[in-house]
């Protein structure tokens, strides 16, 4: 066998080894770059109503964001926007009248099955069209409950100090949530990813 074919066999070999070694070794991991699925870039943040912008960022500013921020004061864009707050001795009460109505006008007059319980009270969400609906009202006057407006604002988090969008990781972004909804003021927080996960969870 002339040397030029070993030369060549030799190299087909160091080849092949490489590869099979390739398979086997995994490439390094940015720990420094989460999933995009953990990428938060903002909170969406439901207050109650008649909370102030001014009160708003004082209220912000008693917590740790970990970053620079811009918040939008009042910016509703859900099917959240009106709810009624009632008493926990009236709540089983209320609950069964606004139960019967619903069945009846085929499930118009909660916008939203989730009940905030805050303190004494539970925080539920109605409709638009339950706000104008007389025997809605007549059922709130029974309990002297009315209706009420969450105030929305949105949290983005920046670049340094610069306009640029940035994130937090989800374990913040959990941290934060978990401190805010302490708040009397504050009903919910809600994640706005980056890249939504594909569960939906907040």
């Amino acid at each position: 066998m002339s040397k030029i074919n070993k030369e060549i066999i030799f190299l087909l070999f160091f080849f092949i080894l490489i590869m099979i070694a390739g398979l086997f070794i995994e490439p390094p991991v940015d720990k420094e770059t989460p999933d995009s699925e953990s990428q938060v870039g903002g909170l969406f943040i439901q207050f109650k109503d008649g909370v102030s912008e001014s009160e708003v960022k004082s209220i912000l500013q008693n917590y740790n964001m970990t970053r620079n921020y811009r918040m939008e004061y009042n910016t509703n864009h859900t099917d959240e926007r009106y709810y009624i707050m009632v008493d926990k001795d009236n709540w089983s009460d209320i609950r069964d009248e606004l139960v019967e109505m619903k069945e009846e006008k085929k499930d118009w007059t909660i916008s939203s099955p989730h009940v905030i319980r805050k303190g004494d009270y539970y925080v539920l969400s109605v409709s638009e069209q339950a706000t104008r609906n007389r025997k809605f009202l007549a059922i709130l006057t029974k309990y002297n409950a009315e209706v009420k407006r969450f105030v929305w604002c949105n949290i983005r988090f920046l670049y340094s100090d610069g306009p640029l969008t940035y994130w937090i990781p989800r374990e913040d972004a959990i941290r934060i949530k978990n401190e805010l909804e302490q708040n009397e003021n504050i009903y919910t927080v809600q994640f706005d990813y980056l890249f939504p996960p594909d569960d939906n969870t907040t």
